[in-house]
């Protein structure tokens, strides 16, 4: 068989795309280092799932949470999902904790993230803060910084939790590029003059 310029590039496309298309873990806490309440960790999202896992600390003190993620050029941010490793809804301690979720394009927007008191899985409406009347928040914007960050009321023992971002790339254009038709163009102009000299 023989291997021609196309078929290396196609094969090692298919091999990058495997290997990266899902991200899985962006951040983890206990490894990366502690979030803080500022939000200076940033990280860039990738095509697939990307988890961000943290831990709020038993309180008092009080304990934040917070990270920001760029949405990469490319990527459709399909759902943000934040979950609890166990339920903590003791009603003698009266655990709870505040979230909240922003974006640079929208500002703070879902209704969704706001008072936690048990340990379910909270889904992104994806609808801002003022509610659906003032439509619904862009979910392409490329460069689009998001701001998530979970703040602790009470809570014993300390809570794990993960927040799940799925992502997908955007359908790429049919049409194709200038330097995709100059090579085109090449190509059939050598199909032609070979042909030409067989003749």
């Amino acid at each position: 068989m023989k291997l021609t310029f196309i078929n290396v590039a196609t094969v090692l496309t298919c091999l990058f795309l495997s290997l990266f298309s899902t991200a899985g873990v962006i951040y983890d806490e206990s490894i990366n280092g502690d979030l803080d309440a500022v939000g200076s960790t940033n990280v860039n999202l990738v095509a697939g799932e990307n988890l961000i896992l943290g831990s709020i600390e038993a309180t008092p003190p009080a304990d934040t949470d917070r990270i920001k993620f760029t949405q990469m050029d490319g990527l459709i941010i399909d759902s943000i999902e934040l979950s609890f490793s166990g339920v903590f809804d003791d009603a003698n301690i009266g655990q709870s904790m505040n979230t909240a979720l922003f974006n640079s394009v929208a500002n703070l927007f879902d209704d969704n993230f706001n008072s936690v008191n048990s340990g379910s899985t909270i889904s992104a409406s994806f609808f801002d803060s003022f509610g659906p009347e003032t439509g619904v928040l862009s979910q392409n914007t490329a460069g689009a910084i998001w701001d998530f960050q979970l703040s602790a009321g009470i809570v014993w023992p300390a809570q794990p939790w993960v927040l799940r971002i799925n992502t997908s790339s955007l359908p790429s254009s049919d049409i194709p590029e200038p330097a995709s038709l100059a090579l085109l163009s090449l190509g059939l102009l050598g199909l032609a003059s070979r042909r030409y000299r067989k003749k």
